[in-house]
């Protein structure tokens, strides 16, 4: 047995939303431990859904809305 680590950052998280929608992004976070950079909005803001005590449908729906804006334009991609 061993120790799955992932990196993971913005573009991963787009191309994830972009292949698999809300579900791809929250297969990427189903490891024993995330690395992410610490200056990336995107990244900080997928934690913070993923750390809710939240059922997996409204964490869903959350990224849903959060990614579906950001692709538009409405947050900056930083």
């Amino acid at each position: 047995m061993g120790f799955n680590k992932r990196y993971i950052d913005k573009e991963r998280i787009v191309s994830a939303f972009k292949n698999d929608g809300a579900k791809g992004v929250i297969g990427l976070y189903k490891a024993d431990a995330i690395i992410t950079p610490v200056d990336s909005a995107v990244c900080n803001y997928i934690k913070k859904i993923m750390d809710r005590e939240e059922t997996v449908e409204y964490k869903k729906h959350l990224i849903e809305i959060y990614m579906v804006q950001l692709l538009e334009g409405l947050y900056t991609f930083k």
